[in-house]
């Protein structure tokens, strides 16, 4: 079996050599680059030099770049229900600009899948649910028009409710960035249904674990890969099996710095063990 790519997740805002040259001598050879902001989005010869000098530093280490992550400024995190992705009714034509804006960057440097972090898609099918859709179904297109991708992030909703909302927005191009660190942490499913119901739909793999929320709490808590309840290694030979063969994306979300990195490393190792029994 070819080994698949293997990244992490990356800021632009935290790129520099000495972190490159890290993850290249631990064996990763892709990236999932996140927070494209004005530094980088921005008209103008400076915005331009700028991220073409990202790529010619990719291209010194042999690190390519086949996902994007959209970011937005001002989510609150706090309030997620009211205040991250799309869902947001008061910022979504605003997030919905800077969406296309991220993808015609991402477009310039040939990266195909885009994740989205929708938001808390509504459970019930009401009119704010089909206005919703509508506006997905012009970003998806958007996306389809530049040859990219569209993936969801994978977490707030349940599987079936995921689900629902693919088959509704009814475009050949959206499809998964299965998290299933995600679906612990917020206590929606469980990631074996995912993988058993929608493993065509997967594109990215973000290569992260997690236990869910223990009596009383209302959120999960991530672990070092292969150490929560996530079953990584079985999902991901599940996944092989089926024909997978898109990018394995490194999520450890904690500061960067040695603890990080020591856990991106020993990830790598551990996500090749499996690869090579699959």
């Amino acid at each position: 079996m070819n080994m698949p790519s293997i990244g992490t997740l990356l800021r632009c805002g935290s790129i520099d050599e000495r972190r490159i040259a890290y993850y290249h001598e631990i064996g990763l050879d892709s990236l999932q680059i996140a927070g494209v902001y004005e530094d980088w989005l921005a008209p103008g010869e400076a915005a331009l030099q700028a991220s073409d000098a990202f790529f010619e530093l990719f291209r010194k280490y042999g690190i390519t770049v086949p996902t994007m992550f959209m970011s937005y400024p001002n989510q609150d995190w706090k309030h997620p229900r009211e205040g991250i992705g799309l869902v947001p009714e008061k910022t979504r034509a605003e997030r919905m600009i800077r969406s296309c804006r991220q993808m015609n960057w991402a477009k310039r440097y040939g990266i195909r899948y885009i994740t989205c972090h929708a938001g808390f898609v509504p459970e019930e099918r009401n009119e704010f649910y089909e206005h919703f859709i509508a506006d997905l179904k012009l970003l998806v297109r958007f996306a389809a028009s530049n040859g990219q991708e569209f993936l969801f992030e994978t977490g707030t909703e349940n599987v079936a409710g995921l689900k629902q909302t693919i088959e509704d927005i009814g475009e050949p191009n959206v499809g998964i960035n299965f998290d299933p660190a995600n679906l612990l942490i917020y206590g929606t499913d469980d990631p074996a249904v995912l993988v058993d119901q929608l493993a065509d739909k997967i594109r990215v793999v973000h290569c992260k674990d997690a236990n869910p929320p223990e009596p009383g709490k209302t959120s999960g808590k991530e672990t070092v890969l292969g150490k929560g309840s996530a079953h990584f290694a079985e999902l991901l030979k599940k996944l092989l099996a089926g024909g997978f063969s898109g990018p394995l994306i490194i999520e450890r979300e904690l500061p960067l710095g040695p603890e990080q990195e020591k856990d991106i490393a020993e990830a790598v190792v551990f996500i090749k063990s499996i690869v090579r029994s699959a």
